[in-house]
């Protein structure tokens, strides 16, 4: 059977390349990615105390005496100089902070000794939530008023003792109060350098993380299909602006404070949506149920936590302290899915699991460090990055070999596929050039005389078809009608139909005759059709004896809408169709005609159109609608056929078949010009 080419898809399949499956990973692979992490894991820029100069002379305050005051806001106590002189404590653990209290500010004090054996001193912490005052003896040295604020401070101050260095902490974070992880005295230089140096591999991660998130999208644009590509792809990208807001960039960008927290918040709660909306698509159907699930859970929780800690705007960290539970809830049904998938999942997931699983596991270990759980001591999540980029790198990278070893091929296929196109683009010629050809035969669609108004409409279901309807007015007036309707549709039923135009045309000379008519175009197609036979129904109308004269080849019958009958007129003749055997007999019959009379013809792709319950449109539905629209002109009866029919089967989209159908309008104005 012949396929239309606008339906084929050539075009998308004509730069096609199979998905490549990576191989399966052997124990052996799997212990050196291990030892690989072993090694990181023992290069951690993250570790407390880490020395990363060969010489540093910094000064550990926490080897020193630290005591704490808790003083009434309201008391309005703002320098060191009124500070009551008892109530003084002293930590009691190498730690210079508490969980918040209300309505209370937290001062801290230490000793300010070994400041000369510096040139130019700074006072380093990791983080201090959230608002400071920095009083060196009584001297304010350094202010900071940002909320949610969690990267280091370098605060410069003199090199000479003034006693104590004085800290006033206020915070809104209901988890903490005070200044968190280190705390030393350093040069102003040597601080810098070792802030840098402590953040090198995440400065140095993010850049690479951002070039793979641009190689998983390019992925995605070569094959749309495949939605992973992009997902990953905005996971990378997510990951990479986390990794960027280390503590070094953090703080070279304080002045553009309100910029980078909203930032780096904002990526920490995409990151676990994007993971979930990624496993949710690799993972199997029972799983995609539950991480799609999680995702809607995740995004509620948030936004409850965002209300309920509403405090004249977001409150970040407050947001992160009471969702912290869930994610933490999310990384154990990822984990229990990815081992799920070890066991039973394809190569291809194992190998993306892999590197899952390690940002899982360390996502999960530093949120529990956070949430206090665990002792501080390692920030494992830039490792596990480092552990999924190897295993999706291992995996981009193999699938990219696989595609240049089989470049030759893909072009040969693609040559193949354009002298494919070439044809298909002459086949298509050729049918626009046979449509054309089809529609000169045709006759026209729309023909009237003092006698007679006719008009018609065809809807192939190809380009050409097997539909063909034509008329003829001899010298008298008299007008001859043939609808005909080839077996099947396409190229072989537009030859046919050809063939039956020009058998109709031998038969001009009898044409009052409908039996004759068959007669000879049977004997004209019989045997040539190649087993496509032709129904067909033919009407002579003698205009001036009111007679309408007809015979059938098969053909559904026709209606006659006639305004003095109470109902619909239906006549069938018997007769088989044409092409079959050459000495068929075919029988006529007549009726008389009344003026104002409506002949409706048509051809059976019109009762076996379908919608989209399948269900056919059927002779039935057709007689109502003719009946119900009997005193409309013959042009309105086309259009509101045409319009039921295309919304019946929705704007043709369950057209199996060729359809037409003719309306014929008998005016008799020759018997009015007589009468007068």
């Amino acid at each position: 059977m012949y396929i239309y080419p606008a339906s084929l898809l050539w075009n998308d399949k004509l730069l096609e390349v199979k998905p490549i499956t990576c191989e399966r990973i052997g124990k052996k692979s799997i212990f050196l990615w291990m030892f690989f992490l072993c090694l990181l894991s023992l290069f951690d820029c993250h570790r407390e105390n880490k020395n990363f100069l060969k010489e540093d002379s910094s000064l550990s305050l926490f080897d020193r005496k630290r005591e704490y005051l808790w003083i009434d806001p309201n008391k309005n106590i703002n320098s060191p100089e009124i500070l009551p002189t008892e109530g003084w404590q002293e930590f009691s653990k190498s730690t210079l902070g508490f969980e918040t209290e209300s309505d209370q500010d937290l001062w801290l004090r230490f000793s300010d000794r070994g400041l000369n054996t510096f040139k130019n001193p700074v006072l380093f912490f990791e983080i201090g939530l959230e608002y400071l005052d920095v009083y060196h003896g009584n001297k304010l040295v350094y202010r900071f008023q940002e909320r949610d604020y969690v990267f280091p401070h370098i605060i410069p101050v003199e090199n000479e003792s003034k006693g104590y260095i004085y800290i006033l902490c206020r915070s809104s974070y209901k988890g903490f109060i005070g200044v968190d992880k280190g705390l030393k005295f350093q040069e102003h230089s040597e601080a810098l350098v070792h802030l840098f140096l402590e953040n090198a591999a995440r400065s140095f991660l993010s850049p690479v993380l951002i070039v793979l998130s641009f190689i998983f999208l390019g992925l995605y644009f070569l094959r749309r299909q495949e939605r992973l590509y992009l997902y990953f792809s905005a996971l990378l990208f997510s990951c990479a602006i986390i990794e960027a807001m280390n503590g070094f960039i953090g703080f070279s960008l304080k002045s553009y404070s309100y910029l980078t927290i909203p930032l780096m918040y904002v990526n920490l709660t995409l990151c676990p949506v994007l993971l979930l909306i990624f496993l949710r698509e690799i993972f199997p159907l029972f799983f995609k149920k539950i991480f799609q699930i999680l995702v809607i859970i995740h995004l509620f929780v948030y936004l409850q936590s965002a209300i309920h800690n509403w405090n004249k705007g977001i409150s970040f960290l407050n947001n992160e302290w009471d969702y912290s539970w869930w994610v933490i809830v999310e990384g154990i049904i990822a984990i229990l899915a990815s081992a799920y998938v070890l066991i039973k999942g394809e190569t291809k997931l194992k190998l993306i699991t892999y590197g899952l699983l390690a940002v899982i596991v360390t996502g999960c270990h530093d949120t529990l460090v956070d949430m206090e759980i665990l002792p501080y001591q390692y920030k494992l999540i830039h490792i596990g990055f480092w552990a999924m980029i190897c295993q999706f790198g291992y995996f981009v990278f193999n699938y990219y070999w696989n595609v240049l070893k089989s470049v030759d091929t893909y072009n040969q296929e693609l040559q193949k596929k354009n002298k494919d196109l070439e044809r298909l683009i002459a086949i298509d010629k050729d049918l626009i050039l046979a449509k054309e050809l089809q529609r000169s035969l045709l006759s026209d669609l729309h023909k009237e005389d003092e006698q007679i108004r006719l008009i018609a409409f065809s809807q192939s279901l190809h380009s050409i078809g097997g539909d063909y309807f034509d008329h003829n007015k001899d010298s008298l007036g008299n007008w001859a009608v043939l609808m005909a309707d080839v077996a099947g549709h396409g190229i072989s039923s537009a030859v046919v139909a050809a063939m039956t135009k020009m058998a109709f045309a031998g038969t001009s000379a009898y044409l009052q005759f409908p039996s004759r008519v068959f007669n000879s175009m049977n004997r004209h197609l019989a045997g040539k059709t190649k087993g496509l036979f032709i129904t067909a129904s033919y009407l002579f109308i003698d205009t001036e004896a009111s007679t309408l004269s007809y015979a059938n080849a098969g053909h559904p019958g026709f209606y006659i809408l006639r305004k003095s009958s109470p109902r619909l007129l239906e006549y069938k003749a018997k007769g088989r169709p044409l092409g079959i055997f050459s000495d068929m007999a075919y029988s006529e019959e007549k009726i008389s005609l009344e003026e104002g009379d409506k002949i409706f013809l048509y051809t059976d792709g019109v009762l076996d159109l379908s919608d989209d319950h399948k269900s056919n449109f059927g002779e039935e539905k057709l007689k109502q609608l003719l009946w119900e629209n009997k005193h409309q002109s013959i042009k309105s009866l086309r259009s509101i056929v045409q319009d039921s029919l295309a919304s019946f089967s929705r704007s043709w989209k369950f057209q199996d078949d060729d359809v037409s159908f003719l309306v014929i309008e008998y005016k008799h104005s020759s018997l009015i010009q007589d009468s007068e």
